[in-house]
């Protein structure tokens, strides 16, 4: 299998929670998919337009398909998954230059309704997310701890749907921060807890997140969609979606907006 994890890369992963950097894309190929990304948001009017509509894009635009399968970024998923693997759904964590939007310590087990909890992030950086851009922070080995109840804060500040906020006291200084460059990737574990800081830098900083778990995952918080990435779905317990075949195509419209009421629904409730 071409762009494998190492065995020590495997161990940090089991160890942490999460592995980073891992290199996927070079230079040429993550400028050509932020223009795509870039033209993505002008098609719709810019970025706060734009921002309703990017959930899923994979759904929408084959460019966005062709990253989520590829195999630079599935087979080291399915070293730690297992060979039959789902792409659950897409998401973009954007900070523009000065943003002051942050993402509090949470764990994504706690509310995406997902179990078992065989399900793995990649977050793959668009522009570079350095430490100045307030980059991924991870609690090394909280993979392992139970899951903590969260407060809702709502605050207008926060990147998460509801401002989520994890009922655990964090020592920083145990924390380690991922910088990313553009074209790189982290992993992480969907019980680790993590956060991000504001942007101080003057460049965008725009991660592409995409969500994978085994195929014997199960929702537990209503009818879903996914997308069949890698092997053989033998459980059946998700809806499962094909590659678009006209970018912003009648057809491809109705079935992101019906994917994406139910994302909404479940991430929500």
């Amino acid at each position: 299998m071409e762009y494998q994890l190492t065995e020590n890369q495997i161990a940090d992963y089991e160890r942490d929670g999460f592995l980073s950097p891992i290199e996927v894309f070079n230079k040429h190929e993550i400028t050509s998919l932020r223009t795509h990304f870039e033209n993505f948001e002008n098609h719709f009017g810019g970025i706060d337009k734009a921002a309703s509509v990017r959930t899923d894009l994979h759904l929408l635009q084959n460019w966005a398909w062709s990253v989520i399968n590829d195999t630079r970024i599935v087979n080291p998923i399915s070293q730690v998954l297992g060979p039959n693997i789902l792409l659950w759904s897409t998401q973009w964590f954007i900070k523009e230059p000065g943003d002051q939007k942050v993402v509090s310590f949470h764990q994504d087990a706690n509310y995406w309704g997902l179990e078992p909890h065989d399900v793995v992030t990649a977050w793959l950086a668009l522009s570079d997310a350095s430490a100045e851009t307030g980059p991924m922070s991870f609690v090394p080995g909280s993979h392992k701890e139970e899951l903590y109840d969260h407060t809702n804060t709502f605050a207008e500040n926060n990147l998460l749907s509801r401002g989520q906020e994890i009922k655990r006291t964090i020592d920083k200084d145990l924390c380690k921060i991922a910088p990313l460059r553009a074209g790189e990737m982290s992993l992480h574990n969907v019980r680790t807890i993590h956060s991000s800081g504001p942007n101080e830098s003057k460049e965008r900083r725009i991660g592409m997140v995409l969500r994978y778990c085994a195929t014997h995952v199960r929702q537990t918080k209503g009818s879903d969609t996914a997308v069949l990435v890698s092997g053989q779905d033998n459980h059946h317990n998700f809806q499962l979606l094909d590659q678009p075949q006209q970018d912003f195509g009648e057809k491809e419209t109705k079935i992101h907006l019906d994917a994406t009421q139910k994302l909404s629904k479940i991430i929500m409730s």
